[in-house]
C-alpha cells in the first residue's frame, strides 16, 4: 500500500514538473502564442493601468479627505473605503501578476523560491480587497436606495456606525472567501535536468476534501461576488428610477399650479439635480456589469478547459484587463458623473494651486528680503531688521 502511494505521488510529480514556464518554447504554437499574450497583458498592460488607477485613487481620497464639505456625504465612508479597497487591490494584483512573466523570477532559483511561497498570500490579500470592494459598491447602493425610496428608515440605516459596520462585514466576508488560495494550494519543487537547477511551481492539493471546499467556495464567490451584487444593484436601482419618476412627476403637477416664473426654473433646476445625483448608480452599474460579469463564464472555461487552454488564456488576460478597469475608473465615474465630486475636485485643485502660489510668493518676497539687506549699506542698524521682516510677511 505505501508503495502504491509512493508511486502515484511520483507519478504527480513527474506530470506536475513537466510544466516548465522558465524554458520559452522555439516554434510558433497557439499556446505560444497565448503565453506571449499573457506576458504583454501582465508585463505591460496591467502595470500600466494600475499605475494610472493607482495615483487617481489617490486623488481620490485627498478630495474625499481635505474637504469638510465632502465628510458630510452619507456615504462618505463607503466612498473613501472603496477608493482604499480599489488602490490596495491594484497594488496587490500588480505584485501577484507581473513577477510570474519575468523571467528574472523565473530562471533565478532563489527568487522563484521566494516569489513562489510569498505568491499565495499576496494572492489572498489581493482577491481579499477586490471582493471587498464589490460589497462596499453593494452597501453604498443599497444606502443611497434607503435615503431615496426609504426616507423614513434613513436616520436609523445611513449612519457612519453602519457604514462602518458594511465596511468591516464586507472584509471579513471577503476575507473568508479568499482563503483558498493558502489551504488548497501548495509550491511544489521541481528539477530541471537540463538546466541543473530547482524551480517552484503552483500546483493544487490532491486531498479530496479540499478540492471539494475548492469548488464549493468557487461557486459561493461566483454567486456572491459576481452575479448577485449585478443583479440586486439592477432591481435597486430599478426602484430608485420609479421613485425619482413620481418625485418628478409631483413636482411638475406642483409647478403648474402656481406662479412659471418662480416655481418651474427652481423645480427643473431641482430635478435635474436628483437625476445627477444619482446618475453615479447607473455608471457604477454599468461599469461592474462589464468587468465583474465576464469573470463567471472565465471560470467556467478554465475548470471546463483546463488553466492552459489557448481560448481560457486569452480570456483570462481580457477578464483580468476589465478587473483591473474597474479598480481605475471608479474615480472617473465619481469625477465625470457627479456634479458634487466635480465642485469638491475642483474646489481641492483650486486650494492646492493657491497654496503653491502662496509658497512661491512667500519664498520669493524672503528671497528679495534678504538680497536687500547684503546690498544693503552698511550702515543699516538692527532696528531696521524688524521693519523687513513685517513686508517680508
Amino acid at each position: 500500500m505505501d508503495e502504491d502511494l509512493q508511486f502515484l505521488e511520483e507519478s504527480y510529480l513527474f506530470n506536475v514538473c513537466s510544466i516548465r514556464p522558465h524554458v520559452a518554447v522555439a516554434t510558433e504554437t497557439p499556446e505560444q502564442e497565448a503565453l506571449d499574450l499573457v506576458w504583454y497583458s501582465n508585463v505591460l498592460v496591467l502595470p500600466s493601468i494600475a499605475l494610472v488607477g493607482i495615483l487617481c485613487n489617490l486623488l481620490n481620497l485627498h478630495i474625499l479627505t481635505s474637504n469638510k464639505a465632502a465628510r458630510r456625504m452619507p456615504s462618505w465612508h463607503l466612498l473613501v473605503s472603496l477608493a482604499l479597497f480599489d488602490s490596495l487591490f491594484l497594488v496587490f494584483a500588480t505584485l501577484d501578476v507581473t513577477p510570474s512573466s519575468l523571467h528574472l523570477f523565473i530562471r533565478n532559483s532563489t527568487l522563484n523560491a521566494m516569489y513562489t511561497k510569498m505568491v499565495l498570500y499576496i494572492r489572498t490579500i489581493a482577491s481579499t480587497f477586490f471582493r471587498a470592494s464589490i460589497l462596499v459598491v453593494v452597501a453604498f447602493n443599497i444606502e443611497r436606495y434607503v435615503c431615496v425610496c426609504k426616507p423614513l428608515w434613513a436616520h436609523r440605516v445611513c449612519t457612519s456606525r453602519t457604514s462602518l459596520l458594511a465596511v468591516m462585514l464586507s472584509l471579513t466576508i471577503a476575507f473568508g472567501c479568499s482563503l483558498q488560495w493558502p489551504l488548497v494550494y501548495q509550491v511544489t519543487e521541481c528539477f530541471d535536468y537540463e538546466s541543473d537547477h530547482y524551480y517552484y511551481i503552483i500546483t493544487m492539493k490532491t486531498d479530496a476534501t479540499l478540492q471539494m471546499y475548492y469548488r464549493l467556495t468557487n461557486m459561493v464567490s461566483l454567486v456572491m461576488f459576481n452575479i448577485f451584487p449585478i443583479l440586486l444593484i439592477l432591481v435597486l436601482n430599478s426602484l430608485l428610477v420609479r421613485t425619482l419618476k413620481q418625485v418628478v412627476e409631483s413636482d411638475k403637477r406642483r409647478s403648474s399650479g402656481a406662479d412659471t416664473t418662480t416655481m418651474l426654473q427652481p423645480a427643473e433646476e431641482s430635478n435635474g439635480n436628483k437625476f445627477n445625483a444619482n446618475a453615479i448608480l447607473f455608471a457604477v452599474v454599468v461599469l461592474l456589469f462589464v468587468c465583474i460579469g465576464p469573470q463567471a463564464p472565465a471560470r467556467l472555461l478554465y475548470d471546463y478547459l483546463g488553466p492552459y487552454h489557448p481560448t481560457v488564456v486569452i480570456y483570462m488576460c481580457i477578464s483580468q484587463l476589465l478587473v483591473f478597469l474597474n479598480a481605475s475608473l471608479n474615480f472617473c465615474i465619481y469625477c465625470l458623473v457627479s456634479r458634487r465630486y466635480r465642485s469638491l475636485l475642483t474646489e481641492s485643485i483650486k486650494r492646492l494651486l493657491h497654496h503653491d502660489a502662496e509658497w512661491c510668493s512667500l519664498t520669493g518676497t524672503q528671497l528679495k528680503t534678504k538680497i536687500s539687506v547684503l546690498m544693503g549699506p552698511s550702515g543699516l542698524h538692527t532696528e531696521e531688521y524688524p521693519m523687513l521682516e513685517r513686508r517680508a510677511s
